[in-house]
């Protein structure tokens, strides 16, 4: 062993020379490990471990092929599967040789209410909106990114906590964990230490692992965070990988196995940012997994059982009788529940809404009555036709209007559709309204339209949607309000004053996401994410005497955001914007102009699209350049100080700017703020009090504000 101190270095040679001399053929040579005078020899283990880990955890084989499943309780499983992985830098490919479905899909029998609402400052095209996310979303542990971390390195797992885990093997681990030496062992590679840890104060892991070698690698682990417990055994020599894990949380239980390694030949795929693939169709073969299901009765005899109802459950007896108990008419349905028709085997589906639910009582004119009437068709090689029918009366002023669309997909695998609206309606001009002003009428015109538009990927990451609008726009002066509106919006009320005019316009809005990453099952892609930023472009022509059309503007804007990770110092949200009107601004009605959202009361909105100390919504035809950037420390920062660190509180920092030079508009606003993520029903949430350091004459009530984000966790990313 090796000391600071030449006195002690004599003192050990002499006493092992001595046990040399006594015992000479059972002495054995230790590893060394470098100690400072009067030092724990656990911090000596885990401070050659540590430079040992940084030099070949990132040393991958080419490809594992593993076998995996997820459980719940004793003997029920979610799913099985095997895999083939393959590594390529720090990137990772997955290709799924068979996957197997516990779940029982029993059919609808026309008993099911359901009711959700959404509310989306955003008004981005977002070009994969609706569409299925597939297995990784609805099982997470299915892809080999989301199973293959461990708690030596930082933990950023929504499923365990809200908040980032520190690693066990990372920087500052010696501020935050205790470490004591259990014991020590040989086996044949070499001296090992048994090591235990646990958190100095607040959470964090606990638990056990094994150290040994030459190189101080790790050999095992069992930690516990909380409800969670995971066991990993990692390969002891040569590439590092998990050979075998089990993660335990509550009533759920996870499994992986390394089968063989560099055994599996070159992948199929044929795009550098595909992460995997997935068969569509599954191994139903009881034999096939019991090869590689561990030897459990309780499991055997539950599979079974399952497949039989699964069998059941897809039998053409259970879904006829299903389609024919749900196309029965029974009396209460155009009341609660809606008057449907569905025939699976045919891919057809019809459905009307039930009378509790049409009516708008916030629309214009006061209440409306709004029955809708909507449809689908799916045919066998993926395209489809939906389509939809909402009229909608207003008692007060005797209107009838309503919309009707039409969507047809022809290419899946591309995100090709055509789709048209065509409708009588009354719309709100913008979005982009503070909250006191969605539903005031000033923020209303009525629409005359039809509308067509054209989507498609053309390549990996690269979307267009082009669009031929054609409509008349009025003032909604002279309707009748409900008494209550007027009462609760005062001068908000009052409709936009406005000469009638005609809009023909052709619409062209381009997204490019550089290197956007992927995976297929069967024909269906399913989008994950870029490292790179999104690009948008925008641009809306005006077609003079088309149809009567009376506006020739140009619009243009131009739009970049993304996010960033920075690992232990945090992550950042960043959003920059450009647009103006390449004629003359002054020749632009203001329906067409662009608007920036005003500030709400004590509430901080999303701040990648709106602006927290602006009094009020306001809108431009000119040139202007905004932008804002938002970072999140989390803990970073507090997560360092003594007795602070237990409440697992985070900071953050943001800026946002507009500058209209042609109007002398220049505004600038930063804040600070202090964030507690928690998972709120397992679901992370982020809760946050923000303070406005910029401008320093904020009105009353813009100055404190709070502010909450949920994670998406399938994106993996907070909204900002």
């Amino acid at each position: 062993m090796k000391t600071t101190s030449k006195p002690f270095i004599i003192a050990l040679l002499l006493l092992f020379g001595i046990g040399a001399h006594a015992q000479m053929d059972t002495a054995t040579m230790l590893a060394p490990v470098t100690v400072v005078y009067n030092e724990d020899p656990a911090i000596a283990v885990i401070r050659d471990a540590m430079a040992s880990f940084k030099s070949y955890r990132n040393k991958k084989p080419d490809n594992l092929k593993v076998y995996s499943f997820e459980k719940m309780g004793e003997e029920a499983l979610r799913f099985e599967q095997v895999a083939s992985v393959y590594f390529n830098g720090s990137g990772i490919y997955q290709e799924v040789e068979a996957f197997k479905d516990y779940k029982e899909n029993r059919a609808d029998f026309g008993d099911n209410i359901q009711v959700s609402a959404q509310f989306d400052l955003s008004n981005d095209f977002d070009p994969n909106e609706g569409l299925d996310k597939g297995t990784f979303n609805e099982y997470p542990l299915s892809s080999f990114e989301n199973s293959s971390w461990t708690p030596l390195e930082r933990v950023d797992n929504p499923f365990i906590e809200a908040r980032a885990i520190p690693g066990i093997l990372t920087s500052g681990t010696f501020y935050r964990t205790n470490f004591t030496l259990l014991g020590e062992s040989e086996n044949e590679y070499g001296h090992n230490y048994t090591i235990s840890f646990e958190p100095k104060s607040g959470q964090g892991w606990v638990g056990t692992m094994v150290i040994g070698g030459p190189d101080f690698r790790i050999h095992s682990i069992e930690a516990n965070y909380e409800e969670t417990k995971i066991s990993q055994e990692y390969n002891e020599r040569g590439a590092f990988y998990v050979k075998k894990l089990t993660w335990i949380q509550g009533s759920q239980s996870f499994s992986q196995e390394v089968l063989a390694v560099n055994s599996t030949a070159k992948p199929k795929r044929s795009k550098s940012m595909m992460v995997a693939y997935i068969p569509e169709s599954v191994n139903t073969d009881p034999d096939y997994w019991q090869q590689y299901r561990p030897k459990d009765a309780a499991i055997d005899a539950w599979t079974r059982k399952q497949d039989s109802l699964i069998r059941y459950l897809n039998s053409d007896e259970y879904l006829d009788s299903a389609d024919a108990a749900y196309n029965k008419f029974n009396w209460y349905e155009p009341l609660v529940s809606g008057v449907g028709y569905r025939k699976r085997s045919k891919g057809t589906f019809f459905f009307y809404s039930p009378l509790i639910g049409q009516w708008n009582f916030v629309g214009i004119g006061g209440t409306r009555w709004t029955p809708a009437f909507m449809g689908s068709k799916r045919f066998s090689n993926y395209q489809s036709l939906k389509g939809s029918v909402v009229p909608n009366y207003g008692f007060l002023n005797e209107d009838l209007k309503g919309t009707l669309d039409l969507e047809y997909t022809y290419a899946p695998m591309h995100n090709g559709s055509i789709s048209m609206k065509i409708g009588d309606d009354y719309e709100p001009i913008t979005q982009s309204v503070d909250l006191a002003g969605i539903f005031a009428r000033s923020n209303f015109i009525r629409k005359q339209m039809a509308e067509l538009y054209h989507r498609y990927e053309w390549f990996n990451g690269f979307y267009t949607r082009l669009g031929l609008e054609y409509s008349t726009r009025s003032s909604i002066e002279g309707l009748q309000f409900a008494q209550w509106t007027n009462d609760l919006f005062g001068a908000r009320n009052e409709p936009a004053p406005f000469d009638t005019y005609t809009v023909a316009q052709l619409g062209v809005e381009i997204l490019i996401r550089p290197y956007q990453r992927y995976y297929l099952k069967g024909r269906q892609k399913i989008v994950l994410s870029s490292k790179w930023p999104d690009f948008r472009f925008i641009f809306k022509q005006g077609i003079p005497d088309l149809f009567g059309s009376d506006v020739r503007f140009s619009k243009y804007e131009f739009v970049v955001d993304d996010m960033l990770r920075f690992g232990p110092l945090g992550e950042s949200f960043y959003r920059f914007s450009s647009g103006g009107f390449l004629n003359d601004p002054s020749t632009v009605r203001f329906i067409e102009y662009k608007w920036f959202r005003g500030g709400d009361f004590f509430l901080f909105t999303h701040p990648l699209y709106t602006y927290q100390s602006l009094p009020q919504t306001f809108a431009s035809p000119s040139v202007y350049f905004t932008g804002t950037y938002i970072h999140h420390f989390d803990g970073f920062f507090l997560g360092k100080l003594p007795v602070i660190n237990r409440l697992g509180l985070g900071t953050s920092i943001g800026a946002t700017f507009l500058s209209v030079p042609d109007e002398n508009v220049y505004h600038l606003e930063s804040y600070v703020g202090l964030e507690k993520k928690v998972k709120l029903w397992d679901t992370p949430t982020r809760f946050g009090i923000h303070y406005l350091v910029q401008p320093l004459d904020a009105a009353p009530g813009f100055r404190w504000k709070m502010s909450i984000d949920i994670k998406d966790t399938f994106q993996d990313r907070w909204n900002f």
